[in-house]
């Protein structure tokens, strides 16, 4: 949340200095906290706008927006200065509407009135069929991204999801709770690919955000540019034998959202070496990401560097 927030500059000097650390922790969680608990008060609707509203205002004035400027001028050539940073201001809008909308989103895990949640399956795959079959499901930083969690658990599938804790012990404990009540297990990223094979094995199907640069991936086109893209989620689909399924999520309003499960990613059929099929599947999953980007930027959080530094358009 720091880094998101502060950006990476004044990360460094705190990491030198454990005191001004935690102090920087403390402010953190009580303002976060702050927030919450207006939000609790709140309709989602009203939460939602207040957060976007904030987020809009404070946002584009952050360390972080640096990332933000670069990753969409990489992606989007062709829009013009004055284009990047009105999308810079909406994407940190949206930031606030997705951290104010936490203490709703248990309730978008049951059907409920008003439903605020609208859930499209344009799949046959046999995970939405009861056969007790496992599904890796994957999906990209946009709109809300803790929201499949929910469309899945209302859809009554047993799954697990991969998470990365904060650095921030407070504010990861506060988000954890949150999480859990969705339904949905949480495995730790420390745990790795062993979590996810154990979640496979026992019939669960799991799911993972796989939109942002990965070191030790491999690299696949992304908006043209060469990016390290996990190939995890293929490399686990293609050896348990289950559907990759994109789950794409939009934001239709204030606290509104649909989420659409697509039609399972497979490799082509000319190909019959497993790792260039693990690479062709990944490279498809990377276009859906590209194209849903493309449809609504300003619902993509791109905080984080998604090409190398050195990377340039040619």
């Amino acid at each position: 949340m720091a880094r998101l927030i502060l950006g990476n500059s004044f990360n460094k000097a705190v990491k030198r200095l454990p005191l001004l650390q935690h102090i920087l922790w403390a402010i953190e969680a009580a303002a976060f906290g702050i927030l919450l608990g207006i939000s609790r008060l709140l309709s989602p609707e009203r939460a939602s706008a207040l957060g976007c509203r904030l987020f809009r205002a404070v946002g584009p004035r952050l360390d972080k927006t640096r990332i933000f400027r670069r990753n969409l001028t990489l992606a989007f050539p062709e829009k013009s200065g004055g284009e990047i940073e009105m999308l810079i201001r909406e994407i940190w809008g949206n930031v606030g509407s997705v951290l104010a909308e936490y203490p709703h989103l248990p309730t978008y895990a049951v059907a409920g009135q008003p439903d605020r949640l609208e859930i499209v399956i344009n799949s046959d795959s046999p995970v939405f069929q009861n056969t007790g079959k496992a599904a890796v499901f994957v999906s990209a930083h946009l709109a809300n991204w803790e929201i499949p969690a929910a469309a899945v658990r209302r859809l009554g599938i047993p799954a697990s999801g991969l998470y990365t804790a904060l650095q921030n012990p407070w504010l990861d404990r506060s988000l954890h709770k949150v999480r859990a009540r969705l339904g949905v297990g949480l495995l730790p990223r420390d745990g790795g690919v062993r979590a996810l094979v154990r979640e496979l094995g026992s019939g669960k199907s799991i799911g993972l955000l796989v939109d942002q640069r990965v070191d030790s991936g491999e690299p696949v086109p992304f908006f043209g540019l060469e990016m390290n893209t996990s190939t995890t989620p293929a490399r686990l689909a293609l050896r348990y034998h289950c559907d990759l399924i994109p789950i794409r999520v939009q934001r239709l309003g204030n606290a509104r959202f649909r989420v659409t499960f697509d039609k399972p990613i497979t490799p082509s059929v000319e190909i019959t070496d497993d790792h260039r099929k693990i690479l062709d599947m990944t490279r498809q999953l990377n276009e859906i990401f590209e194209a849903w980007i493309r449809a609504t930027p300003q619902d993509w959080l791109c905080s984080k560097r998604r090409w190398s530094k050195d990377a340039k358009r040619p």
